[in-house]
């Protein structure tokens, strides 16, 4: 990417993962609530606002760097250190929501080694853990719909991480945006609708 030059209009686009992400993170504190417990809500608020942080400050500083402003490369890099443990929060929360009342669940233990590549495998597994973990919620609420939100954004993490590893041309990241996009929107979805069965069902587990 540093040798091309970023339109405005992906610089803006930039936000839309972002802002769906925080849509569906909203519905997703209220149902911890109601299943959990005011603490394990916070977790999930905490991780999801470190996710959005490191969203926003990269999408902030693609578009910054768009209109030739500057290039204020730490908010971009930051990114990588915000979301890893955002994502391991919201994974402990949902195991959490997850977990039986009566059959304790282990948590995995997950390894961290040198700069970016732990990170990013932190992120990576956490965020899909934690998506795989809401769509068997989902499905043991029989919230299909829901479920199939969560599998669109199982589905979109898998692909995101396929396209990381290959070369960042425009083409490319107008496609990862579009993908992102898509995978928070079935996010918010399924937050949203898994949300509505679980205030329906009175915060049953």
């Amino acid at each position: 990417m540093e040798h091309e030059t970023v339109p405005f209009s992906l610089a803006l686009f930039d936000f839309v993962p972002n802002i769906a992400f925080l849509a569906g993170a909203y519905f997703l504190v209220k149902i911890t609530v109601l299943l959990r417990s005011s603490a394990c809500s916070r977790m999930v608020m905490a991780g999801s606002l470190l996710i959005a942080l490191g969203g926003i400050l990269k999408a902030t500083w693609k578009m910054i760097y768009a209109v030739g402003a500057a290039d204020i490369r730490w908010m971009s890099e930051v990114q990588f250190a915000l979301v890893a443990p955002g994502f391991l929060g919201l994974l402990i929360a949902v195991i959490l929501v997850a977990r039986s009342r009566r059959k304790p669940l282990t948590l995995p233990i997950l390894a961290i080694a040198p700069w970016k590549i732990p990170f990013l495998v932190l992120m990576t597994l956490a965020s899909l853990g934690a998506q795989g973990i809401l769509t068997y919620i989902a499905f043991r609420k029989k919230a299909r719909l829901a479920a199939t939100g969560f599998i669109i954004a199982f589905l979109c993490l898998l692909a995101m991480g396929n396209l990381a590893s290959s070369e960042q041309t425009l083409a490319r990241q107008w496609i990862e945006e579009g993908i992102n996009s898509i995978g928070q929107a079935g996010f918010m979805l399924g937050s949203f609708l898994l949300y509505r069965k679980v205030k329906k069902s009175g915060g049953q587990c």
